[in-house]
């Protein structure tokens, strides 16, 4: 292994431009995907492919998950072949999963019972119109942090390089509730623009002239810029953050409020409105997409629209 012992596991979108920092910062870097295709891209990176888990972990002093959802953090921490059953006492996990707070509580509790410190650090990006991947790419991640005030200074330590911000929110399950907030609001501010947007052009109004306005005016903000920028720039049909990865948060957002007695009443339409997107197998599209989905729902052409308001005679 590294002169560090840091080990990745997930090696998607995210999880692959982790890989070059963590690289650049160490060395080398020990890496698993349950997709052995990856083997590939990671020594393209200078990363070493491990077959799984347990040898990673094994051999680790550090171990930062990038994974797609919490079931897949249980997957590899927990079980006789996890991660916790196989390291060494004095582990550091990383886990920049978007997850749910009571998966990261869990796996907290699971690795302080054999002597291995959990941190949870989910990702966001501070920069409109970059996604999460570019983020990390350029150093300028934010990461929102939940552990130990033991724990947060070695992980900050690792996280430096790759962010622009770390905010320490306070103990294990907080990191994860406010990554959830985040692109709850997020989210929500991006339907009303896809509504936005439906609604202009129904009285004639195209989606760029709606976007112009609305961006120096009161409804400016990061995720109206992101928009237009994904929509603009030379890739409008790119996927920077799909679709079921915005419905799982929105998903596991409304668990929390419902779990914690807070009135979400914007949450149950928008995840009927994401499984509606999903049923039509819209599931691996940009968030983006939700204009287009909208403006089908409601029979407009954005581009082109036609007035369906009387004009005064």
């Amino acid at each position: 292994m590294t002169k560090e012992g840091v080990g990745l596991i997930g090696f998607g979108t995210v999880g692959r431009e982790l890989a070059v920092h963590l690289v650049k910062a160490n060395g080398a870097l020990g890496a698993v995907d349950n997709n052995p295709s990856c083997a590939e891209a990671m020594r393209a990176v200078g990363a070493t492919p491990y077959g799984d888990v347990a040898a990673l972990a094994a051999e680790c002093d550090v171990i930062i998950l990038s994974l797609p959802n919490p079931a897949a953090v249980r997957a590899v921490l927990d079980g006789p072949s996890g991660v916790i059953a196989n390291a060494k006492p004095g582990l550091l996990i990383i886990d920049t999963t978007s997850s749910d707070p009571a998966t990261g509580t869990e796996m907290a509790r699971h690795a302080g019972e054999r002597g291995i410190a959990y941190v949870e650090a989910p990702i966001s990006t501070p920069v409109a119109g970059v996604t999460g991947p570019e983020t990390i790419r350029q150093g300028d991640g934010t990461f929102i942090v939940g552990a130990s005030e033991e724990n947060f200074p070695r992980a900050e330590a690792l996280l430096r390089p790759m962010a622009r911000y770390i905010y320490h929110i306070g103990p294990v399950g907080r990191g994860s509730a406010m990554k959830l907030v985040t692109n709850y609001v997020a989210g929500a501010t991006r339907i009303a623009l896809a509504e936005g947007i439906a609604l202009a052009a129904a009285m004639g109004i195209p989606a760029a002239r709606t976007m112009e306005v609305c961006g120096n005016a009161a409804a400016a903000s990061q995720t109206l810029d992101e928009a237009v920028a994904r929509l603009t720039g030379d890739d409008p049909d790119g996927v920077g953050f799909a679709i079921d990865l915005r419905y799982k948060d929105f998903r596991l957002a409304n668990e929390l409020g419902r779990s914690l007695g807070v009135p979400m009443p914007l949450g149950g339409p928008i995840v009927e409105l994401y499984q509606m997107m999903l049923a039509k197998g819209w599931g691996k599209r940009d968030i983006n997409s939700i204009i287009a989905f909208v403006a089908e729902l409601a029979d407009v052409d954005i581009d082109r629209p036609e007035s369906r308001w009387p004009e005064a005679q």
